[in-house]
């Protein structure tokens, strides 16, 4: 008798889950340490991301940060000095009136706190879904999935979503499939695996371990659509 397909999902999800562990777990287990340290710079960073590489916005979030611990620090600033600081991350411009708007609400509603919800965090200006959930994640230790670039990808790939589904959709799909204590090993690994072997534009299919499970190898027919990074912020 043949597997219902959200049996067969599960089961595919599992060997997934294996395998990250296992590449990608002692990684995993260090990047969130490292992570919760410090939330107003987690934020920042995840701002600065948009739009640019990961090597290119840790070497701009270190330069920044060099310079400024809190948001009292970045409003005390000239615009001038925070746009030369962040110019390497891409729309710098843009970048730096999300900073300062965020750190100027941060200053006024959160002099002694910091936002602890979705809503809360997504009601920062330049806030969107993927920058509140890494906070909630990587910050507080909440088991939501962060949907970047990669997990979406990957995921489409695999054949955990559809093709053209939005970041809410992919989230629910893999939430779904993902029991709490495995998340943090999806929101890590599968961005490293997206990096290293499941790589956007040209996929290393014949070095990777989970082709014999991936719906995009085995039928080479699912468009995987761009996603839009503007929106998913």
């Amino acid at each position: 008798m043949a597997k219902k397909p959200e049996e067969a999902c599960r089961q595919k999800m599992r060997i997934v889950l294996a395998y990250l562990e296992r590449k990608y777990g002692r990684e995993v287990d260090m990047s969130i340490l490292k992570k919760r340290n410090d939330l107003f710079r987690l934020l920042i960073s995840t701002v600065l991301s948009q739009r640019a590489l990961d090597e290119t916005t840790e070497v701009v979030s270190e330069r920044l940060f060099s310079k400024v611990k809190t948001p009292a620090d970045i409003l005390k600033l000239r615009r001038a000095k925070l746009e030369s600081l962040i110019r390497q991350s891409g729309p710098f411009r843009q970048k730096a009136k999300k900073i300062i708007a965020i750190s100027r609400t941060l200053e006024k509603e959160y002099k002694n706190s910091f936002p602890r919800t979705r809503e809360a965090l997504m009601s920062l200006y330049g806030v969107g879904p993927k920058t509140a959930d890494i906070v909630l994640s990587y910050g507080y230790g909440v088991p939501v999935i962060a949907v970047d670039v990669h997990v979406d990808v990957v995921s489409k790939r695999l054949g955990f979503a559809r093709a053209n589904a939005r970041y809410e959709e992919i989230r629910a799909n893999l939430e779904k499939l993902v029991p709490e204590s495995g998340r943090y090993i999806v929101n890590l690994g599968l961005v490293s695996f997206g990096k290293e072997i499941c790589v956007t534009r040209k996929p290393k299919c014949g070095i990777c371990e989970l082709k014999k499970i991936c719906a995009y190898y085995n039928s080479n027919k699912i468009r995987v659509s761009k996603p839009k990074q503007k929106i998913n912020r």
